[in-house]
This record gives C-alpha cells, structure tokens and sequence, in this order.
C-alpha cells in the first residue's frame, strides 16, 4: 500500500537511472502499481524534475551527481529523496557513510527482493510527503504571519489617520489610502447602498485607492440576489457579516467578474460591512495579489479595522447633524422664518456692534416701517395671502436698499432697516455729518415708500398698501440699540397719524409716548374707580329753541383733579380694547338717567354714541337692547349715534345690527355727516332716523355762505329719504335763524348750553340757566313729534 497521496497531485512519480535491465526490471515489478508511476531520467535539463523519488545505482550516481544535486536544490526546502541500489560487496562502510544524508536518503544492497524495495521505496515516498506538508505548514504560516502584520500595521496606521479626519469623504478616502499606500494590499474601497433610490439595489462606491482602482470603478456591485449582487461585497451589505474569498479565480461568486480580476491581478478579497447608526448599510472591502490571503487572525485586525471607521463614520455624521442642529438653532435665533429676513435678535446684535465700534467714525440710520391697512388684506383674503404679501414686501425693501443695508422683520407687519453709514473723512457727530446722514436716510426711506407703493396682485386683484416710515440716527439721537428702534418707533406712529410717509424722531415724541403710556395706566383705574361721568348737551327744536333731548357725552376728571378731553383717550381706548367696557358703561350709566328722568316727568329722549366694538357679533343688538331697556327704559326713548366709518369698516354686520335694533324700536342717527364717504344707495340702505350736520359746515353758515349750499343739500336728502336733519355745534342765534330757514328740524350747540351733569338738566328745563331764544317752554315735546 503506498502512502497518503492528495488526489490533486496525481499518482507517485518514480524515476530511476539504472544501468543493470535486471535491476530495473526488478523495480518496475516491485512498484507496479496504479498509484506509482515509473520512469527514467538523465541528465538532460529537464528529466527529474517532476520526480517524486530519485533510484540510481553505483554507475549512474557517479555520472549524474550534479544533476542529482540540482534538482535536490531546487525543491529545498521540500526534500527530493535517492535511494541508491548497490551490490553487497562493492559499498563499503566508508562509502555507505559518505553517500547516505548527503546525495541519497537510504541504500539498499542487491540483490534484495520486491516487498523489500517497495518498502524502502514507500519510506522514501512518505519522507517526501511529510516533508511537503512541513513546507505548506511552514508556507501557510508565514503567510499568515505577514498577513497579521500587515493587517495590524494597517490598523493602527488607519486609527490614526481616522483621528485627524473632520469629514466622512475625506475619512473614506484616507482610510483606503493607506490600507493600498502603506501596506500593500491592491485594491481597497468604501461603497454604501443607494438611499436615494432604495428599491435599485446599486452599491454607489463613495472612496477607492489602490493599483487596482481602475478595476472598482469599471465594475458593476450591488447587494440584491443577482449574479452581480452575490458576490463578497454584495452579500457583506445584505448580510451584515464578513465574507472572504481566499482565490477569487476559483469561487462562483466572483465569475461575474474573473476576466477584470485576473486583469487587475486581484486574487484574494475580505469584504467587511460597515453599520452606521444612521444611514444605510455599506461594505469595506480590501483585495490582495495573492491568494491565501485573509487567514483568521488577519481578518480579525481588519474586522477591527472596520469597527473602527463605522465608529469613525458614526462621530462624523453625529457631528454634522449636531453642527447642521446648531446652525439651524442659529437660524431659528436670528432669522424669521416667513420672509426668511433677520428677525429683532439679529438686528439686536447687529446695532450693538454697531455702538461698539468706534464712535467717530461709525453711524447708521435706523428706519422703522409700518404696513398702512394691511390688516385688512389680511383679514379678506386670509392669512395665507397675507404671508404671501408679507414676504412680497420683503423683497420690495431688499430691492430697495443698498448692498450694506440690513433689512429685518421686527414681527407683524413691522420691517427695519439699519443704513450704516462709515465717513472715511471722520467727524460722526459734526452737524455736516448728521445732515448727511439725515439726508440719505430720507432718500432710502423715499425709494421703499416708492416700492411698496406699487399694487400687489393677490388672488386675481390688484391691492395698493401704504407704508408710514420712521426714523432714528445713531449715535445722534441715541446711544443703545433697544433706544434708536424705540425712537423709530414713534416716529413711524408720528409719520402714520399725520399721514405722511416718512417723519424722523424727535425728542417731543417720547413725552407723548409717555404721556400715552401713563393715559393708558390711569385708563384702566378710572375704569375701576369710577372716575368718568356723563354730562348731557340739550338737542332742541331750531324753531323755538324746545329741548326734546339730550346727547350723552362722557367726561373725565382722574383723581389729580385734572379734566382729560375725550379727543384724547377715546381714540387711545379704541387702542387698547377698552373701547367696549366704557361705551357699556356710557350706555348702562345713560339708561339709569333716563329712567331717572321719566319718574320726575322729564320727558326726554336720550343719544349716545355707540362704538365700532358694541356693533360687533350677532349679538351686538340684543346686547345693547339689554342695557338700554334694563333700567325700565323703552327703545323708542333713544337715538343710537354711528359714524360713517363704522357703517364702512365691517359693513355687513354693522348693517344686520342696525335693522335688529330698528326693529326693536331704536332710533338710528348718522353722525358727522358730510365728513365722510357714505353713497346715497348706502343710505338710502340703511334704517336711519337722522342725519347730523357735521359744526364745520354750520361755522360756514351765514347770508350767501359757503355752507349754505352743503347744508341744504343734507336737508334735501333727510326730506327726500324721511329723515330729519339735526345741526351740531351752534353757537350763534345767527346760525339756529339760518338752519331753520333751511329746514334743518334739530339742533345742539353752546348757544343753548354745554353739556351740563344730570342734576342741572331739570333745571335747565325750567329756565333757571339763562335766557334762551326762542323761549322754552316746561312742556318738552318727545323727540319722535318733532
């Protein structure tokens, strides 16, 4: 039986250089056998070299020992083993010394038998095995001792370059760098699966290097279960496990791809996945020249190898979300997220480094812009016409300004702009230098007026909206940021309540700020403390001079003792929404007067003026019915006073009150008529009781005056639409003779009396105040039969 033989090498081959045919006839019997082949060689170059076993006799050794020699060398360290066939009486002792351990491995003496050469033969064959298999164990470790030294050297010079990356492409390409560069590997690359196209299975390649690059850009890999999609890198995405090929020409799995890889000469690959926390799964994968590569401790280093670039990958992507989280932070900060403008903390800080450069040499303009009437747009058409609108207005300003200029959205409807102006002659607080700067703050505020004027197309129609500007310099007006735009501030208010465009600060403006803002405070406790009173202004015939009744009108007196006029804190009541509680008030208060009256058989009727905030909602008539009838009054006692500019502002709902309360039995009255906008369709609309004369008109009666004409054309309508005309603010006998030749029914005014309290309207009843014209008479006719 001849020794253990790997199939893959084929059979034993025997080769002999025998002189004596017995001899050799004697060794072919003794080897016949189909696992032994038997042949001879000489010393031509190549016989013997592909011999298992060399057998020479005494002559043919002396002849070919240099051959012999040769091929002994040439398989070192894998021993090619001779046995020498000799007769007994010719090897001495001394020869059998000299010849055995150098030129052959064993003697055998002739004659010998079969059994026993084949014995000798089989010992030499099993010599030259072991001495293989010592080779490809000693070949196989050293291998795997070069591949962990490298693959450490790889690791640890892979650590490092990972430590001074600070982005993932840069990571990616450096770490396949030096794994090709620095330690020899051919081919190293990084690929990830597509996120973009998640369905298309593609592995997009994201870093290569290497002498085989070419061979990774040229090629298709995916992870899906094509044949493309099979192979190591492939199956390391799909699986999550590492996959080595020790001979990529030999594995199925890389057939799609032999003919590039034994062009590039690629002959092992360990591809290992790579698992970023966020993000999609991805594959390093790292080709040698030589295959045998990638034994187990070499594919734990680079295992670790690829724990560490997707720990490296993993602090990256964590820095950048952490970094792209703070510069969003920063936006949502300082920026306005409608229009997209730095918003008031931006500009904040922006002033501020204004004022703390240096002040001679460091101006700026600070404009205050206001939308005029954009809360209507807003309240048609929606808020999302309303955004639109605003980020419209955005741009317009943007395109207005110059290139330094910063453009901010204070909030609402409110834009500044901060114009900083840097005079390279000096002199920031010379009058030359304010007048300049005055002078081109005025002009940027001119060309955003001009722009904004133009109409906005919203929803099919076109809408011009106003703007009212303020401005403030600083240092020149104030020195701190919060200061300039708070002075900005009120000149915008200046600018919109004079109905100019643009009016710059000026110190008197935070007095009447302040004065407001106290108005306001002291507003709230004369509410609470009862501070204001209702005085009463007699409404009587034109004729005779007969009080038919009275206006209400409130009066405030705060607890300093000092008189506030109601042109001064009604408009700031309609502000701050105390409008609604204080015209309630006005008309409870009234209520209890008139009831009052009635018991004493003062029979007047009573006119109040409502506000814009009491004809609001569909309760609006019920609740006003409920405060006028509450005290035991009837409806038909009261004249309710509106203004064209309420009738105008929410017209629908103002209009459904007005018809509730007419039919209810309420008198309806028009006040300030003529100063307004109102159509004779609107009111010939609307269930009006009177028209009042607006005092301007009346202080331009006289023979042949100017408002003789207005006038009678007001009492031609009241006729034309059964109404009656009532005049306000005569203060002449003159002016009662000439209304009433006009036919103007009504009238009130200081001829007859100021408002007076309650408590002296009796007696002005019974002519204790003065002499009237006209007369008065104790009988007061009711208002309705005048």
């Amino acid at each position: 039986m001849s020794p253990a033989r790997n199939d893959m090498d084929g059979p034993w081959r025997v080769e002999n250089a025998l002189i004596n045919d017995a001899n050799q006839s004697l060794l072919f019997d003794a080897l016949a056998s189909k696992e032994i082949t038997v042949d001879t060689f000489g010393p031509e170059t190549d016989d013997g070299a592909q011999a298992d076993l060399l057998i020479v006799d005494q002559q043919s050794l002396a002849r070919l020992r240099g051959r012999i020699e040769q091929l002994r060398n040439e398989t070192l360290p894998v021993v090619l083993p001779v046995l020498l066939l000799g007769l007994r009486d010719q090897l001495s002792t001394r020869e059998t010394a000299r010849v055995l351990g150098t030129t052959a491995e064993d003697i055998v003496r002739l004659p010998t038998s079969a059994p026993e050469l084949r014995a000798r033969v089989e010992n030499l064959l099993r010599l030259r095995e072991l001495s293989k298999r010592q080779f490809q164990t000693h070949r196989h470790t050293s291998q795997a001792l070069a591949g962990v030294s490298r693959a450490l050297r790889t690791l640890n010079a892979c650590n490092e370059v990972m430590l001074r990356q600070t982005s993932e492409e840069g990571l990616l390409s450096s770490v396949c760098r030096v794994i090709t560069e620095s330690e020899g590997y051919a081919l190293a690359w990084v690929g990830f699966a597509n996120e973009l196209e998640p369905t298309d299975a593609v592995i997009d390649k994201r870093a290569v290097a290497g002498p085989a690059a070419g061979f990774a850009t040229s090629v298709h890999v995916r992870w899906d279960e094509t044949s493309h999609g099979t192979g190591p890198s492939g199956r390391a995405v799909a699986t999550g496990q590492t996959q080595i090929v020790t001979d990529l020409m030999e594995d199925p799995r890389a057939a799609p791809w032999h003919e590039e890889l034994k062009a590039w000469g690629l002959a092992a690959v360990i591809s290992l996945p790579l698992r970023p926390t966020n993000g999609a799964p991805g594959v390093l994968s790292v080709y040698s020249s030589q295959s045998g590569d990638f034994a187990a401790d070499e594919r734990q280093l680079l295992e670790r190898l690829a724990q560490n670039l997707n720990y490296g990958i993993d602090s990256l992507r964590l820095r950048n979300e952490r970094e792209r989280q703070q510069r969003e932070i920063r936006e949502l900060a300082f920026s306005d997220s409608l229009t997209q403008l730095p918003n008031r903390r931006y500009l904040l800080r922006h002033l501020d480094s204004v004022v703390a450069a240096e002040s001679e040499t460091h101006a700026a303009g600070v404009l205050f812009i206001d939308l005029d009437d954009f809360k209507l747009v807003n309240d048609a058409l929606g808020h999302a016409a309303g955004d639109r609108l605003l980020r419209w207005t955005a741009q317009r300003i943007q395109s207005a300004v110059r290139a330094g200029d910063l453009v901010a959205r204070q909030g609402g409807d409110e834009f500044i702009v901060v114009m900083v102006d840097n005079p390279r002659d000096g002199g920031g607080r010379e009058a030359n230098s304010v007048e300049r700067l005055e002078s081109a703050a005025q002009a940027l505020a001119e060309r955003i007026a001009d722009a904004l004027r133009r109409p906005y197309e919203i929803e099919g129609y076109r809408h011009h909206l106003g703007a009212s500007i303020g401005v403030s310099l600083l240092p020149h007006y104030g020195d701190n940021a919060e200061q300039v735009i708070d002075q900005a501030d009120m000149a915008m208010y200046e600018a919109k309540k004079v109905s100019r465009c643009v009016a710059f600060y000026e110190s008197g403006m935070a007095a009447r700020r302040t004065r407001r803002l106290s108005l306001e405070a002291r507003m709230h406790r004369a509410l609470e403390a009862e501070e204001f009173q209702l005085h009463y202004q007699p409404i009587w015939r034109t004729e005779d001079s007969r009080i038919v009744g009275v206006e209400a009108l409130i009066r405030w007196q705060d607890e300093d003792g000092m008189s506030v006029s109601p042109g001064e804190f009604i408009p700031v009541a309609e502000e701050i929404g105390l409008i609604g509680p204080i015209s309630d008030w006005v008309m409870s208060t009234a209520a209890r007067q008139l009831a009052a009256w009635r018991q004493q058989g003062v029979e007047l009727t009573m006119a109040v003026n409502l506000s814009a905030t009491q004809m609001r909602g569909e309760q609006s008539a019920a609740h006003i019915r409920d405060m006028a009838t509450g005290s035991g009054t009837e409806p038909d006692w009261w004249s309710l006073e509106l203004t064209e500019e309420m009738i105008m502002h929410e017209p629908v709902a103002v209009a459904k009150a007005m018809r509730d309360l007419a039919d209810s039995g309420f008198r309806l009255a028009l006040d300030d008529f003529g100063s307004g906008y109102s159509s004779l369709a609107r009111l010939q609309s609307l269930p009006l009781d009177t028209l009042k004369i607006d005092k301007q008109f009346v202080s331009q009666l006289s023979s042949g005056g100017r408002g003789d004409p207005i006038v009678k054309a007001i009492v031609d309508i009241t006729e034309h639409l059964s109404m009656t005309a009532l005049a306000e603010g005569i203060e002449t006998d003159e002016q009662r003779a000439q209304l009433a030749s006009l036919g103007c029914t009504l009238g009130q005014g200081f001829l007859l009396s100021a408002a007076i309290p309650g408590d002296r309207i009796p007696e002005l009843l019974m002519g204790g105040i003065g002499k009237l014209p006209g007369g008065v008479t104790k009988s007061v006719d009711a208002f309705r039969s005048a």
